[in-house]
């Protein structure tokens, strides 16, 4: 029980507040009408008072019975003056009149969807809107009326309205004010609205009679009939395209290759094809049918405003494109400036970098090596400005949907490509820091091997075992890296290192050492080796020979023939090898002999 009397109350709460509210609205049109036509009244009493004062004037010219008196030529003078002004008066009241019905809303009269003449102001206790509906419904009465004379209508004129009138019924009244908004008077007015009425009311009865209603069903039938063999055709056509192609397919319809990869084969194409003819069949169907329901929509009256809305569901969004690109051309050749502008400009500085590589074009303390990469930096930069540049010209541009995309990507770049844009600024600098080119034998940390490409990324070397490897630039910058590639014309130094007992006299050592180098072909004999005693360690002396080579990747094969040449030098010569260590740039690990008795086996 108190749920029913709380929805009660809740229900009188509703309709109380739903009755203020269109009582307010009512109010609030009614006070706008009302100052309306205390304008309107206003501009009409002013026309009035001019009309006076000009026959005013009038009278007393004609009233003058002299010719040629001053009197006479100063009201004259008067009424030229008066007409002039009017003039001026009348084209402001046009400006105000026709900017009060711009801002003013109107009613339109339209009882068989199509308007014949609209309403703006109130007329007594009626509003704007009742007066409408009012005529409306009147006139669609004289329609239902089987014995409705048209030729019957008259205009009854008063000095307040011209009224349309039937018999005793007043179809509409045209006031004064009604008048002045039309820019006519109101017997006017009322003779161009009667006709209105006259014809709407004879078109709608010729419309709605038995024969033009059988004429329409039957031309709506006809339609069909036509839009029915035209999607037979149409399938007809399909069914001939795609039995001449699947005839056909060996002979005409060949692979897609790049060079020996088949892209697409001659069956996917086939397949393509048939797909393309089967979406144009149903593209064709669909226009036929958006061109043909709109045709059949404006046969009969009634439906004829379906059609203008189905016409519109095409053509306002054409129409809203077509006015966009239209206004977005200017944009657009301002965008082909710039682009056109930076192109050449690209070109013009690729050009000159270019010289500056082939080494046509020197400039101080720029490096060959420097030409591309500077290039690449400042192409970079020109994109990026041209971006810049255009950016606020692209469509959409000003969209927080734009700016909220930009920002992400932004985002995403900025998070993700932390080590890559490092490797990038490692590279730049290892570019101009010139520690190696392409074709430059180097070492960077442990690993050796001839510079096969540079990369803003990573740097690659190919080993001596034809292994390739890969090093981020990141790491090339952060470490050392040693160059065996620029030399001057002695050549590279490389160094074998050996140790022997000190039973062995170092002089011996030496001459034995200083031999070899002159025995190899990869070695120079100028400058001539040299021997160091590196070290003196508690079983053997460390000595290393130094000799000097031209070309750094043979290296390796060069300490490998003297390696061996050393082996059978040393035997030769009485030295025994098993207690001496033969090395290359590695840690000597001693090796100790067994001691039994207090002898050294």
């Amino acid at each position: 029980m108190k749920r029913f009397h709380l929805c009660f109350l809740t229900a009188i709460l509703f309709i109380t507040s739903f009755s203020s509210l269109t009582a307010q609205e009512a109010d609030s049109t009614d006070t706008k009408e009302l100052g309306l036509s205390s304008l309107l009244n206003g501009i009409r009493q002013q026309q009035i008072n001019d009309s006076l004062e000009r026959v005013k004037l009038q009278s007393e010219i004609t009233n003058l019975k002299t010719q040629n008196s001053p009197k006479k030529e100063n009201l004259k003078q008067q009424l030229n003056n008066f007409d002039e002004e009017n003039n001026i008066r009348n084209q402001q009241l046009k400006i105000k009149v026709d900017s009060i019905k711009k801002n003013t809303k109107r009613y339109a009269v339209a009882p068989f969807q199509d308007t014949i003449f609209y309403i703006y102001n109130k007329l007594g206790s009626s509003l704007a809107k009742d007066r409408a509906q009012n005529v409306v419904a009147r006139i669609q009465n004289l329609y239902e009326d089987d014995f409705v004379k048209v030729d019957s209508f008259k205009i009854e004129n008063n000095e307040i309205s011209s009224d349309i009138v039937y018999k005793d019924l007043i179809i509409t009244s045209i006031t004064e004010l009604d008048a002045l908004l039309e820019g006519k008077n109101k017997e006017e007015v009322a003779k161009q609205y009667l006709q209105n009425i006259q014809h709407t009311i004879t078109q709608e009865k010729e419309n709605n009679s038995i024969t033009k209603l059988l004429i329409r069903t039957g031309l709506i039938v006809l339609i069909l009939i036509v839009f029915y063999l035209l999607i037979l055709l149409i399938n007809k056509m399909r069914a001939y395209s795609v039995q001449r192609i699947l005839t056909e397919r060996t002979q005409r319809i060949k692979d897609i290759k790049i060079k020996n990869y088949v892209l697409v084969t001659s069956v996917q194409k086939t397949r393509m094809f048939i797909s393309i003819i089967g979406i144009l069949r149903w593209g064709l169907i669909i226009l036929m049918a958006f061109i043909v329901l709109p045709i059949i929509f404006s046969v009969f009256p009634f439906t004829q405003s379906w059609a203008n809305n189905l016409i519109g569901l095409f053509t306002k969004p054409l129409k809203k494109a077509i006015l966009a690109v239209w206004t977005y051309i200017p944009k657009l050749v301002t965008i082909f400036v710039i682009l056109f502008i930076m192109h050449y400009a690209v070109k013009f500085i690729k050009y000159i970098f270019n010289e500056i590589d082939k080494g046509k074009l020197e400039m101080s303390g720029f490096h060959r090596e420097f030409a591309m990469p500077t290039f690449t930096i400042v192409r970079f930069l020109l994109h990026a400005f041209t971006l810049v540049l255009i950016f606020p010209y692209l469509p959409g541009s000003n969209s927080d949907i734009f700016k909220g995309i930009s920002v992400f990507i932004g985002v995403l770049f900025s998070l993700g490509s932390s080590s890559a844009i490092s490797n990038i600024i490692a590279g730049l600098v290892i570019t101009y820091m010139r520690p190696f080119r392409i074709g430059d034998r180097i070492t960077i940390a442990d690993k050796t091997g001839v510079v096969i490409e540079k990369s803003p990324l990573v740097t690659r070397l190919r080993t001596i075992k034809n292994e390739e490897i890969t090093i981020p630039n990141s790491s090339i910058l952060s470490g050392n890296t040693i160059n065996y590639s620029t030399f001057s014309e002695q050549g590279i130094c490389f160094q074998v290192e050996v140790s022997v007992g000190y039973e062995e006299p170092w002089e011996r050592v030496h001459e034995l050492l200083l031999a070899i180098p002159a025995r190899v072909q990869r070695v120079k004999t100028n400058p001539a080796p040299f021997v160091l005693q590196k070290k003196l360690d508690d079983f053997y002396v460390l000595y290393e020979l130094n000799a000097f080579i031209s070309q750094s990747g043979e290296i390796e094969l060069a300490k490998s023939e003297i390696h061996q040449l050393i082996l059978n030098d040393f035997l030769a010569a009485g030295i025994e090898m098993n207690a001496p260590h033969l090395f290359s740039k590695v840690d000597f690990v001693p090796q100790y002999k067994h001691v039994s008795g207090g002898k050294t086996e």
